[in-house]
């Protein structure tokens, strides 16, 4: 009555309380079963009794006494049986009205129906394990009957009416039911247990999984539910660990950003220091909100209310303190040794820490805008941070060959005593380690010898190139390597800065102010560095803001070079129409060979552009600071214009000097077939090539420039001698094949990296002095040179 189904299960009830109205002869099995499925319902067994008593009263009414017991006949049904059936129902139907209770008038649905009958039927329900074998209360089994309407489909969950053992266990008088109305009607009759309790952020609650049975049978095996309302104690906890100790925690609480931002501290302390020591306990960290927190908050909303109220008095009430996350003998490292941002020529780049072996980010890594990759300097970047230096000198020493180790032992203290005597410059660690071990020992420690491959990654620098949105473009330890990916990106990115109204176009002349060495621009925080010079545009000059001091200072000489040649347009045009002997130069300098890789002048150069630079080169700026005001400009032009055709006159000269001994040897060179001869030979062609070719006018320096003759010459002499002492010369150049071997590796990686060392060109015009000294030694040297000056002076520059 209360679920308004009590006219359905009326009828239903009654039927259940009598023997089954439906007749099965065993002549006629068949044809009882045929008119039986009639009133079968797929789902419900009970339902098809309320179809058969529909139909019967329908037929009482319009029936006679007589036709009505042949129609229960005709349809394999008992009439009395049938009869019984109605006349129980009248009786039960007849006392619920005098109780009060009335019929519904609405046809009740399915589930109101079952949930009724369940009432009576809790302990003949059953699971499907198997098969179509179901698993009962009290851990039974049985099948459902085979002249059920259910038995062709068996639903994962049934309520039988009775369940009766014949030749098996079967339950009859099925229906479908959902283990949410069993939970419903048993009431206190079903069983709770709950498990795996844990902390839901987005609620904001600690919920578990509940399972649900009914006399060993489990209705729901798997449920989350709040466990706050069950269990407040555990709740309490677990919000505790998880939402304050571990920050899992969605609240706009100032305590609680403070205290994370506090524990964050200390784990980049952690992060820098690599030890995992610092940060107390989680337990202590417990310990500290347990004190602070009354027993019945144990989810967010009634801590939100809690904490409301509580700091009206206290504001602070859960402020940590650095002493409540700081062991208490822990040491408190400075922000001297591990610095946030790390100074590089006038800036400052942010640097970040992780403590994760054999992750790629362990260690220091120095986050480069993509503006800076050219201005970032790697010898700087090779000292990493104060912190780790100690470190990575000790394990540098350590990876020294034994012969050479053993003379620094014990190497912590040496250490020690280097780190007192330098501090971080943009010199190589490796090469100021080597100065001053060699200051204390006297051994000296030669530039290949340190290693510095074999260290550990966190003791090398890595680096993140990130753009304008701090999105990670690239990241790496080896900067070169960064730097030839990204040279032109970078060029062209600090190009797009918005810089000030010092960049111009379409100059002529120099009609503007003094131009600064460096200017400070900002991008996303950070502050950059840029270097203005003037740009060679051909027709004009361009004032540019620069990514890097060499760019810069290469293009200025170029870009006062066009400014020059602007400015003295009529004396230049002069000057180019009136060079000496310049058409038979250019015939002898069209065989010269394309310039080495990493020596290419940018655009192609005629032989009379290349004179006309040098000649203003000569003239106005080399051996001079650079002009970088209009007075310094004017003066120059006014000191130096009466000069130009006296300095062509001389470049000229030189210049024909060289190319007619370059012609010479080239042609005395290629006509040589000696087989014996061919390694010498070989030899004096890469030189050759290294000495003359398209842009060694520019590239050459000028001192050098003016030895070319000599050089040459003694190539001349040493190709004649090769007549009557081709092994002498081939011995000799077995000696010197090593060092100067080991030089072209180290001077073709610097150029390939577009990096010039001034050792390494140093150590080339050496080289070329050696060449006099050994093959040519009538030609007087400079200064004498021989293979133990060579190697002194390899000590010398730290190579």
């Amino acid at each position: 009555a209360h679920t308004h189904c009590l006219r359905e299960v009326l009828v239903i009830a009654a039927v259940l309380s009598v023997q089954d109205p439906r007749d099965r002869p065993m002549d006629k099995q068949q044809a009882a079963d045929e008119a039986h499925a009639l009133h079968k319902h797929e789902e419900s067994d009970f339902l098809g009794f309320l179809s058969m008593w529909q139909f019967l009263e329908e037929q009482r009414e319009h029936l006679s006494h007589r036709k009505f017991r042949q129609l229960c006949r005709d349809h394999f049904l008992s009439w009395n049986r049938v009869q019984e059936w109605h006349d129980i129902h009248q009786q039960l139907r007849m006392q619920m009205h005098q109780m009060g209770f009335r019929d519904n008038q609405v046809d009740a649905s399915y589930e109101e129906i079952h949930r009724a009958l369940l009432t009576g039927l809790l302990s003949n329900i059953g699971f499907r394990d198997q098969d179509k074998e179901y698993l009962g209360v009290r851990n039974s089994r049985f099948l459902p009957f085979p002249g059920s309407g259910l038995y062709a489909k068996p639903p994962k969950w049934l309520m039988a009416a009775e369940v009766v053992e014949t030749a098996k266990v079967y339950a009859r008088t099925l229906a479908r039911i959902q283990p949410e109305w069993v939970e419903a009607a048993a009431g206190h009759l079903v069983q709770r247990s709950y498990s795996e309790p844990h902390w839901q952020s987005k609620r904001g609650q600690v919920a578990a999984y509940e399972k649900v049975s009914l006399f060993g049978l489990t209705l729901i095996p798997r449920r989350r539910v709040n466990y706050s309302p069950i269990n407040p104690t555990e709740s309490r906890e677990i919000f505790i660990r998880f939402a304050l100790v571990e920050g899992d925690l969605e609240t706009r609480a100032p305590f609680f950003r403070h205290n994370q931002e506090l524990i964050a501290d200390v784990r980049d302390l952690e992060a820098k220091t690599r030890r995992r020591d610092l940060l107390v306990d989680e337990q202590v960290i417990y310990e500290y909100y347990d004190k602070r927190i009354p027993p019945e908050v144990c989810n967010g909303p009634s801590f939100e209310k809690w904490l409301r109220q509580a700091t009206r008095e206290n504001r602070k009430l859960l402020h940590m303190r650095l002493e409540d996350v700081l062991r208490p003998e822990a040491m408190r490292e400075t922000e001297d040794e591990y610095p946030d941002r790390l100074p590089l020529g006038g800036m400052e780049l942010p640097l970040e820490y992780r403590f994760q072996p054999g992750e790629p980010s362990d260690g220091v890594t120095l986050v480069i805008p993509l503006e800076l990759v050219n201005q970032v300097s790697e010898d700087r970047c090779d000292w990493l941070v104060p912190g780790l230096l100690r470190e990575r000198v000790v394990a540098l020493m350590r990876g020294l060959p034994k012969q050479m180790r053993k003379a620094f032992v014990p190497i912590p203290d040496y250490a020690d005593k280097c780190l007192k005597a330098f501090s971080p410059s943009d010199k190589p660690l490796t090469r100021a380690l080597a100065e001053e071990l060699k200051g204390m020992t006297g051994v000296h420690i030669p530039e290949d010898a340190w290693g510095s491959a074999e260290l550990p990654d966190y003791l090398r620098m890595n680096f993140r190139v990130v753009n304008g949105d701090g999105r990670t473009l690239a990241s790496g330890r080896d900067l070169l390597e960064l730097k030839r990916r990204f040279a032109g990106q970078a060029k062209a990115s600090f190009a797009e800065l918005p810089v000030s109204e010092l960049e111009r176009d379409g100059v002529t002349d120099w009609d503007f102010g003094p131009l600064p060495e460096t200017v400070g621009l900002q991008r996303g925080g950070i502050k950059l560095r840029g270097f203005p010079a003037l740009v060679d545009r051909g027709s004009s000059v361009s004032l540019r803001v620069l990514d890097s001091q060499a760019s810069a200072e290469l293009a200025h000489r170029a870009g006062l070079r066009r400014l020059l040649t602007l400015r003295l347009g009529q004396q230049v045009r002069y000057l180019r129409k009136n060079l000496p002997g310049l058409h038979r130069m250019k015939l002898q300098y069209a065989n010269a060979p394309a310039a080495p890789e990493g020596l290419e002048s940018d655009g192609a150069r005629s032989l009379e552009d290349e004179l006309v630079a040098l000649i203003l080169d000569l003239t106005f700026l080399e051996d001079r600071p650079a002009i970088r005001d209009r007075e310094t400009f004017q003066a120059r032009i006014e000191a130096g214009q009466g000069e130009l055709m006296t300095t062509a006159n001389r470049v000229c000269a030189l210049l024909e000097e060289v190319l007619a001994q370059y012609h010479g040897v080239r042609k005395a060179l290629s006509g040589a077939t000696q087989i014996n001869w061919m390694p010498s030979i070989s030899g004096m062609r890469r030189q050759l090539d290294r000495l003359v070719y398209r842009g060694f006018l520019q590239q050459t320096p000028y001192p050098m420039l003016r030895q070319l003759p000599r050089y040459l010459k003694a190539m001349e002499l040493r190709f004649e001698k090769l007549v009557y002492a081709a092994p002498r010369d081939q011995q000799r150049l077995q000696e010197m094949t090593p060092q100067y071997q080991e030089w072209e590796r180290r001077d073709e990686r610097a150029r390939k990296d577009r990096k010039r060392d001034p050792r390494l060109e140093e150590m080339r015009w050496t080289f070329e002095e050696l060449r006099v000294s050994l093959f040519a030694q009538e030609l007087k040297t400079a200064y004498p040179v021989s293979l133990k000056r060579i190697e002194k002076r390899w000590r010398e520059l730290g190579l």
